[in-house]
């Protein structure tokens, strides 16, 4: 339904001070976020509109956004949620100076609509996933990278609102890491092999007797189960139940992935 422009979206957390209720620590806190447009694997803008960033340009602008506890006014969005959980998002009323960018033409200004767009967190599969748009009236172009006028822009990206939650996964996690770590030892020191002068081989384990080669074989399996659950585990933590390194932590605690993905679509047209 959407067309994958860029996964280039970056997010920077403004200082603000606020005494409006929140429905989650998300509402209410600015964001700067970076717009990096341009042609990306699997995209279709080329096929609906031939020679679309063909030229391997970007168009890069930022956007101060605020994330507020007004439920959506101006009818929710199916891609991002259910109208009842979405929330609006706002341009920044305290943002220095507007969205634009330099052009061939020079200097432009990005505008956005009255209604600017909204935002929920709401997902059976990922709590931790925030999906929201925002509408853009004016367009935007660089040579032939263009988002055009009265676009449909959506965006996504991993938020932990909850830093008693995103602790505590993150101590289950090392937990999992250090185990890890002294399983991998541990078969490597069994495979070790010790060198004889005359060029043969032999391992550490060659003097023990039968039953404690057979234990040995047992406690191997075992612990290449164990290895392979905990690597398991481990991947699961870092699809979302943890935040990377280099997540942008907010005053509250809520910290939000650096980068997202955005798609664009036309609000008349059925992509």
């Amino acid at each position: 339904v959407g067309t994958s422009i860029s996964n280039a979206l970056s997010f920077q957390q403004q200082q603000i001070s606020s005494s409006s209720p929140s429905l989650l620590t998300t509402t209410n806190e600015e964001w700067k976020l970076t717009l990096n447009v341009g042609l990306q694997p699997g995209t279709w803008m080329p096929k609906r509109y031939p020679g679309w960033a063909e030229s391997g340009g970007r168009l890069i602008f930022d956007a101060q956004i605020q994330f507020t506890d007004i439920p959506i006014r101006s009818g929710g969005e199916k891609l991002v949620g259910p109208e009842n959980e979405t929330y609006e998002v706002r341009i920044s009323s305290t943002a220095s100076c507007p969205s634009k960018f330099v052009s061939e033409r020079g200097e432009q200004i990005v505008e956005f609509g009255t209604n600017i767009g909204g935002w929920c967190n709401s997902s059976p599969q990922n709590n931790n996933v925030l999906r929201f748009w925002l509408d853009c009236s004016s367009g935007a172009k660089r040579r032939d990278v263009e988002i055009f006028p009265d676009t449909r822009i959506f965006f996504t990206t991993s938020v932990w609102d909850n830093p008693k939650d995103t602790n505590k996964h993150q101590s289950d996690y090392n937990i999992v890491l250090e185990k890890i770590k002294a399983l991998e030892k541990k078969k490597k020191n069994n495979n070790t092999q010790q060198n004889n002068d005359d060029g043969t081989t032999t391992t550490t384990q060659s003097d023990k007797n039968i039953f404690q080669n057979l234990w040995s074989i047992r406690e191997l399996v075992d612990d290449s189960q164990e290895l392979d659950f905990l690597r398991g585990l481990k991947e699961r933590y870092e699809r979302g139940l943890v935040p990377p390194p280099d997540a942008i932590v907010a005053s509250n605690g809520l910290q939000m992935a650096p980068t997202g993905k955005l798609v664009i679509k036309g609000k008349e047209t059925p992509w």
